[in-house]
């Protein structure tokens, strides 16, 4: 019995193709060349004896030059060239060798690799004389087959391939994502297996996988969001891409995973961003109207108390209606300290800036914080670092803790520990302090709520719903940030950030008031009527000559015509025609330095931050009338 690959044929002295009788001479012939494929004969030493049209076109090489060469030394890849010799002495030996791979060196030095299928040549007595190799040039299979292989390998996204069975093949990507290390652990397997029992939309994992199946089975592809759990327990959010298609004849689904962590990591962070950003918009708004009320209800104010100081000095000491006015004064300081409030939440209020050592200003308001906590809750102050420096109000900033502490105290109503905590970030440049309390926590719907002015969870009452709002609007005037971390039942943080200064704090001086050697001639100007004609009446009784004017052309005017009777210039802020900046700038044109003080019922004057104007002191509205005169004798004997 022969070998099915031998054939049988005489020994061939010159190179043609021939098999059996002459009829059979021709049609092999003519089969042979003709073929697509490159057929060559070979000697047992190696040596060409047959050649194909196909393999002079993919070789570059005529029969004729090819016919006696040595196969193997000529057009075989070195590093393959012992393998092929191995192979043909196997071939000769009667070893079936089918789909054998080699790489050929072709006369442009081109290199391609062929697939082969070889057969041995036999004579009429079955005594092995040669070989006879089909091959096929798989070069561009082999570099589409190695592209795909490098996708496939080194994507970042999941590729599977399954079928009814469970998964046929994966990526390394895929096995990352589930958290595995071997093909082995997923091919076979159900990739739904690797998922929590519950979606996030509460449906049972298998249940939607179903669904979700015959989803795709219907419509051929689908696309949808899965979530995948690790052996650790660590869920991996992806979107899946599925499409059926067949190979080999059977139904298969392509599945590519595209990880979704990062995604919805930064869709978390444009929601917190976005609602910073609506937070800060409407608390602007808010702001806005809080400001321009308070400015004109301080205008209101300042008449009103200016009114009845001059009743008062208009009234003996052991006046009855004495007592009455002062009451009314006291209501009116009151009324002042709301306005102050809602003027720092709109962040225009007055600041006298320093630099603060933010540690050390909460180790020395301590006592203060201790005597407003219970004995119930227990305080736990940790504010050792250095050089946490900020700019800003001292006054403000104590506020700020206050209000901080006073609202996680009223969180313990049965006690709880509070901890107030300093510390320096320098890679960021900003001093944190934070106020943490186990109280009963807020929701997040309150969370979003806290820093409005007027919002309080307290009893009717109990609380003005300023304390937070004052907290924003001083932080965020100093530059800075505050925000709430707070779940109900979990307690609450505050977060203040503030920008880290590199100056050295100063110890601030008050200049000395002086009374004496003054002139008597102040210029005043207000285009409210009411507080310009009460605080008129106010420094005359005081010994002051006053000159008035309603706005500021006018005053300008008084200026110009008086002023060597004028000794010192009393201008609002905000006015028609000319406001107070204005007019500040255009006297001191004329006499650089000449002394002037503003007041207004908030802080203009850092929005206006006008150059050659910060040695112009600022008292708010309503002012009391020795802290005015005392600001007036500063501002005189600084200019002297």
């Amino acid at each position: 019995m022969r070998d099915v690959n031998d054939v049988q044929r005489p020994m061939l002295d010159k190179p043609q193709w021939t098999l059996g009788d002459a009829a059979e001479g021709p049609l092999l012939a003519a089969i042979v060349e003709t073929s697509g494929s490159v057929i060559l004969g070979l000697h047992p030493d190696q040596r060409i004896f047959a050649w194909n049209r196909a393999a002079e076109d993919l070789f570059q090489t005529p029969r004729g030059d090819a016919l006696g060469q040595d196969y193997v030394a000529t057009f075989i890849a070195p590093e393959h060239q012992v393998a092929v010799a191995a192979d043909i002495q196997a071939v000769l030996g009667g070893k079936d060798t089918l789909n054998f791979e080699n790489d050929t060196i072709l006369a442009d030095g081109q290199r391609r690799t062929l697939l082969w299928n070889v057969s041995r040549v036999l004579d009429a007595v079955g005594t092995p004389i040669g070989i006879v190799a089909i091959g096929q040039d798989i070069t561009a299979r082999k570099e589409a087959e190695e592209r795909f292989r490098l996708v496939f390998e080194h994507a970042q996204d999941g590729l599977l391939i399954s079928d009814h069975s469970g998964v046929v093949d994966c990526n390394p990507a895929a096995l990352r994502m589930l958290g595995l290390v071997d093909k082995a652990q997923l091919v076979g397997r159900r990739p739904a297996e690797f998922s929590p029992p519950i979606q996030p939309d509460g449906t049972p994992s298998d249940t939607k996988s179903r669904d979700l199946g015959a989803v795709t089975l219907q419509r051929g592809a689908h696309t949808f969001d899965w979530v995948h759990q690790q052996p650790d327990g660590t869920e991996v959010p992806v979107e899946v891409s599925v499409r059926h298609t067949l190979l080999n004849g059977r139904r298969v689904s392509v599945v590519a995973w595209r990880d979704q962590t990062r995604r919805l990591e930064l869709d978390r962070e444009r929601a917190i961003v976005q609602q910073r950003l609506d937070l800060a918009q409407k608390m602007e708004a808010v702001g806005q109207l809080a400001g321009g009320v308070a400015h004109d209800f301080n205008n209101l104010l300042a008449a009103i108390r200016n009114a009845v100081q001059l009743a008062m000095y208009e009234l003996p000491v052991d006046s009855a209606t004495r007592a009455d006015l002062e009451s009314a004064l006291q209501t009116a300081d009151r009324a002042a300290g709301l306005t102050r409030q809602l003027l720092a939440f709109s962040r225009r209020q007055t600041r006298a800036t320093e630099c603060i050592d933010l540690a050390a200003l909460v180790r020395d308001t301590l006592p203060l914080l201790r005597s407003s906590i219970p004995p119930a809750v227990d305080v736990r102050i940790d504010a050792d670092v250095a050089n946490a420096l900020v700019v800003g109000d001292r006054s403000q900033l104590e506020q700020v803790l206050l209000n901080l502490v006073l609202n996680a105290r009223d969180a313990m109503p049965d006690g709880g520990q509070l901890d107030i905590v300093v510390r320096v970030d320098e890679a960021r440049a900003m001093s944190l302090l934070t106020v943490t309390d186990t109280g009963v926590g807020i929701d997040e719907l309150t969370r979003l709520r806290i820093f409005e002015p007027f919002f309080t969870t307290k009893a009717l009452g109990t609380g003005s719903g300023l304390g937070l709002s004052v907290v924003y609007g001083v932080v965020t005037q100093a530059g800075g940030t505050v925000r709430a971390d707070s779940a109900l039942g979990q307690g609450t943080t505050m977060h203040v950030e503030l920008p880290l200064s590199m100056l050295v704090p100063q110890v601030s001086i008050t200049p000395a008031t002086d009374d004496g050697d003054r002139a008597d001639g102040v210029l005043l100007v207000d285009d409210d009527e009411a507080v310009r004609t009460t605080t008129r009446r106010l420094l005359a009784r005081h010994g002051w000559r006053v000159l008035e004017a309603g706005d500021g052309e006018a005053a300008l005017a008084q200026f110009v015509a008086h002023r060597d009777q004028i000794a010192i210039v009393l201008t609002d802020l905000r006015m028609p025609v000319m406001d107070g900046v204005q007019l500040a700038l255009r006297i001191r044109r004329l006499a650089p330095d000449f002394p002037v003080v503003f007041f207004s019922g908030y802080d203009e004057l850092e929005e206006h931050s006008v150059e050659g104007m910060g040695d112009v002191p600022l008292i708010a509205k309503p002012f009391g009338t020795d802290d005015l005169l005392r600001v007036m004798a500063d501002t005189l004997a600084a200019a002297r």
